[in-house]
Order: C-alpha cells, then structure tokens, then sequence
C-alpha cells in the first residue's frame, strides 16, 4: 500500500541525489523489461502531485512515529516516489519483468542477472502476501499466485521456474485491482495446477499437473485472456 510503497522509497540510495536515484529505478525497469519501450509520463507525474494529500498526510504520520531513517526529506521522498510512480510501460514489457522473477532473477530475453535468488524470495513472498491492495488475502486464498496489481489496471503473475504473465484491463473492482484480471487468475487456476498448493489436494487429478509442452500451454493461457 501507499505507506509501505513511500517508506520503500525513502531507503532506495537515500545517500544519493534525487537524479541518480531516479535513474538509478528507472534503468531497474529498463532491465527488467530487457531494454524495451519504457518511459516516464509526466502527465501522471503532475496528477500525483496534484492530489497527493493522503500520501502527505501518511508520510507526516510515518515521520511522526519516527519510521524514516534519521536525515530524510520528507518532501524529497515523496517527489522521488510520485516520479517512480510515473514510469510508464506496456503488457509485453511487464511480463518480462514478471518471467524475470519467475527465473530467479534472470531475464530470459537477455540473460542478464538482475536479483539474487534471495531478493527474488523475498520479492515474491511480499507479492503473495500484499500484492493485490485489500484482496491480498483472499485472492492468495484462491489463486495461490504471487501477483501485483496497480490502478492503471495492470496485473502481473509469477509463476516460479515456469512463466510470468501481464495483463491490461482499466476496469476495477471495489479494491482497485482490474476485474477482468482476476477472473482470468481464477480461470487459470481452474484449468492448471499452479495454486501454490495444488499438490497437497486431488483436485490435481483433475486438471493439467504440469506442462509437457510448453509452448503450447502458452498458447492455451494466451487464448484465454483474448
């Protein structure tokens, strides 16, 4: 959420200066979608400024509680943040970033490595555990999946060893995840066995264990989201 997305940026290089830190994210994202289109908006950037009331009112209530690391900008971290949440890509982008995590933190477009295999860990727990705003908790109860979504209506998946998936539906639901993205994680989950415990339950029995061809799986998962 907001309060935990501000304080992660208040630790990201807080030694450096403002451009260097955002270079630094930027070229991150850049990385992890192997070199493709990727931008900043900074339509987006003003309109966060514009209505950033709640984000200052968390941000004072942090500082007041003395969460930031000792010497942080207030107004400074939030700019940083309200830029990171400018940076603009698309689907294709996104689900190599997410294939990424789901290869430990090698791109598989590049191979280039980009996280260690811990940092991935951890990433993908944060993911299953927060990822989807409010309905973090029933959707890991459904989907079993590390997932993030934004209010853009974006949604990645992490599917570990196996494949990571985006997708782009603006519509959303009362929690600010994108409606047609859910369901198409329940769908998924229906006909693959890719719930994180899927093996404990026959229910295993019934749908597809694992993918002997892979390419055409993907094929089938891509069918279902058009």
């Amino acid at each position: 959420i907001n309060a935990g997305a501000i304080m992660c940026t208040s630790l990201i290089k807080n030694k450096w200066d403002m451009a260097d830190r955002f270079d630094y994210v930027f070229n991150t994202w850049r990385s992890l979608c192997a070199y493709k289109n990727v931008s900043f908006n900074n339509a987006v950037y003003l309109s966060e400024r514009q209505t950033a009331d709640r984000n200052f009112a968390l941000a004072y209530f942090m500082r007041e509680n003395r969460a930031f690391p000792e010497g942080i900008d207030l107004t400074e971290t939030l700019e940083f943040y309200f830029q990171c949440c400018s940076i603009e890509s698309c689907t294709h982008n996104l689900a190599i970033a997410a294939a990424t995590l789901a290869n430990a933190g090698v791109n598989p477009i590049t191979g280039e490595k980009l996280f260690s295999e811990r940092t991935v860990q951890h990433c993908l727990a944060l993911m299953l555990s927060c990822g989807m705003y409010d309905f973090s908790g029933e959707f890991a109860f459904r989907i079993g999946l590390p997932a993030k979504s934004g209010v853009s209506g974006a949604l990645f998946i992490v599917i570990p060893n196996l494949m990571g998936i985006s997708i782009w539906s603006p519509r959303l639901d009362k929690h600010g995840n994108s409606v047609r993205g859910v369901e198409f994680c329940e769908r998924l989950i229906e006909k693959y066995s890719f719930h994180h415990f899927d093996s404990l339950t026959r229910e295993t029995d019934k749908k597809n264990p694992r993918i002997k061809k892979y390419e055409a799986r993907v094929n089938q998962i891509v069918n279902l989201i058009y």
